[in-house]
């Protein structure tokens, strides 16, 4: 049958409880769909927060195994050799107070004594009796064979950088948690690096240090941390060069003095006493 409307026809309306029924349906299947993906959208959402705030805490973490306190004078000896010339040993005493600044004397070979580097936060000068004042310097220049100055100036990775944790590998038996870190302003050591650490023990143990281009510089392996100064610390730290393996240098973090140190180890001023 059809219904007469205005002066035409067209087929009735289907008003039966079916057909009713049956759009209900629908619109509450859709409206269902529509609420589970904004339910998924938040879970996602939540677990990336949750991921990234369990990786910058492992980092975090792994940087107090580097780190005797708050306020400390470390006594630093690298050891570098390439090929089969002899070893070379540069010593080093480096005043840390906070994250932000650290004052490193030159103290072996005695042609370096009187040379000193003082970084306040990102900034990195250099004092050369010579040259007779500081002289501003980057964080990711070379200091002594495999060792950047950064690598002795700065060590705040969990400040430097942003951290993803991108997986889980084991490393000569240890399992690790691998993750992705990417330098927050270009005024840092490295542009990127990829951390292994522990995931028993908060210790870092190997890491790829990396250019802005993506180019592999060098890689780091972590001794496992001793009980230094009442506190489990990291005490060696080797450097081999990505293209020449014989090119490697070791760190080697040696007595430790935890105390406060004055404001005015870390004034450029400071530095020209040392002359």
């Amino acid at each position: 049958m059809y219904e007469l409307l205005g002066g035409g026809l067209r087929p009735p309306s289907d008003t039966s409880p079916q057909t009713q029924d049956c759009a209900g349906e629908a619109h509450a299947r859709t409206t269902l769909s529509v609420f589970l993906f904004v339910v998924l959208l938040f879970v996602l959402a939540s677990a990336h927060s949750v991921g990234a705030g369990e990786a910058e805490e492992i980092v975090r973490r792994a940087d107090q195994v580097r780190r005797p306190g708050e306020s400390f004078v470390w006594k630093v000896t690298v050891t570098s050799a390439e090929g089969g010339k002899a070893p070379t040993a540069d010593g080093f005493e480096v005043f840390v107070k906070g994250t932000r600044r650290s004052f490193v004397k030159f103290v072996a070979p005695a042609r370096n004594v009187g040379r000193s580097l003082l970084a306040l936060d990102r900034d990195l000068w250099i004092y050369l009796p010579d040259a007779g004042r500081p002289v501003r310097i980057p964080l990711a220049q070379r200091l002594v064979g495999q060792v950047a100055n950064g690598d002795l100036a700065r060590v705040d990775y969990a400040g430097d950088y942003d951290v993803t944790l991108i997986g889980a590998e084991s490393v000569e038996g240890v399992p690790c948690h691998v993750l992705d870190l990417k330098a927050k302003t270009k005024d840092v050591t490295y542009a990127a690096i990829k951390y292994w650490v522990a995931r028993d023990e908060p210790r870092p143990v190997k890491a790829g240090f990396y250019a802005g281009t993506g180019t592999l510089l060098k890689t780091g392996s972590f001794d496992p941390p001793k009980d230094l100064g009442g506190r489990r610390l990291v005490t060696r730290l080797t450097f081999v060069d990505a293209i020449r393996k014989d090119r490697t240098s070791m760190m080697e973090f040696g007595e430790v003095k935890v105390r406060d140190l004055p404001d005015k180890y870390f004034d450029k001023n400071y530095m020209k006493t040392l002359d």
